[in-house]
C-alpha cells in the first residue's frame, strides 16, 4: 500500500501514476524510512508479547507461537509494501517504463493489504484467547477481550479496515503498558549474595 495519503486509486492510469510519484519523492523517501523501522519494531514488539504471553499459567499452550508468526507477517507485509513503492519511485524516472506497466504495479501496491491484516489478526486474536480467561494475565482484561474482538473483526468484509485501525491504536496502548511494566526480579540479583552459603565445616577440635 502507499506509505502516505492520497496515492493514485488501484484503477489510475499509467500516466497520473508516474506523475504523482516523481513529484512526490522526498515525501515517499520519508515515509518508506518509518516504514522499514515500523518493520523492525513490530518484529521487537511482537517477540515480547509472545513471551508474555507464553508464560501465561500454565504456560505449556502454543498460541504464543501464532502471536509471533503474526507478528512477522505483519513487518513482512511493511517491507514488501515499501518494496513495492520503491519500484514505483525508481520507475517514476525511467522513461522505459511504460503507462502499462506503472498502472499494473500500481494496482498491487495498493492492493496488497492481506498480509497486514491477516498478521495483525492472527497475533490479537491468538494474544486474547491466551490471556482473556488467565488467571494472572499481563494484559488488563477488556484488553484481552479487545484483541479477540479486533482480532475477528478484522476479517470480515467492509468492517475490517475500521476494525485494522483500532488495532493499531491497540497495538499502541499494549506497548505502552508493557514499556511501564516492571521488569521481573531476577533471581541472580544481589550477585553472590543470592547463591547459598555452604555450612561450615567442622573445626579442628571436632575433626579429632
Amino acid at each position: 500500500p502507499g506509505v502516505v495519503v492520497a496515492v493514485p486509486d488501484v484503477d489510475a492510469p499509467g500516466r497520473q501514476v508516474r506523475f504523482y510519484y516523481a513529484d512526490h519523492q522526498g515525501q515517499l523517501g520519508v515515509g518508506l524510512y518509518c516504514l522499514v523501522v515500523a518493520a523492525v519494531l513490530f518484529v521487537f514488539f511482537a517477540a515480547y508479547l509472545a513471551r508474555l504471553v507464553r508464560d501465561v499459567p500454565p504456560g505449556d499452550g502454543w498460541l504464543h507461537r501464532v502471536v509471533f508468526a503474526g507478528g512477522v507477517l505483519v513487518a513482512v507485509g511493511f517491507l514488501i509494501g515499501a518494496t513495492l513503492t520503491l519500484a514505483l519511485l525508481d520507475l517514476a524516472d525511467e522513461s522505459s517504463a511504460t503507462p502499462q506497466a506503472l498502472q499494473a504495479l500500481n494496482a498491487v501496491n495498493e492492493d496488497f493489504f492481506i498480509p497486514f491484516v491477516g498478521g495483525m489478526g492472527l497475533m490479537l486474536l491468538a494474544t486474547g484467547l491466551a490471556t482473556a480467561r488467565a488467571s494472572a494475565s499481563p494484559l488488563p482484561r477488556w484488553l484481552s477481550w479487545a484483541a479477540v474482538v479486533l482480532g475477528v473483526l478484522v476479517f470480515v468484509p467492509w468492517v475490517g479496515f475500521f476494525a485494522f485501525m483500532a488495532a493499531g491504536i491497540w497495538v499502541i496502548i499494549v506497548s505502552v503498558l508493557l514499556a511501564r511494566r516492571p521488569a521481573p526480579a531476577s533471581s541472580s540479583e544481589g550477585g553472590l549474595s543470592a547463591v547459598p552459603a555452604s555450612p561450615p565445616g567442622p573445626g579442628p577440635a571436632e575433626r579429632s
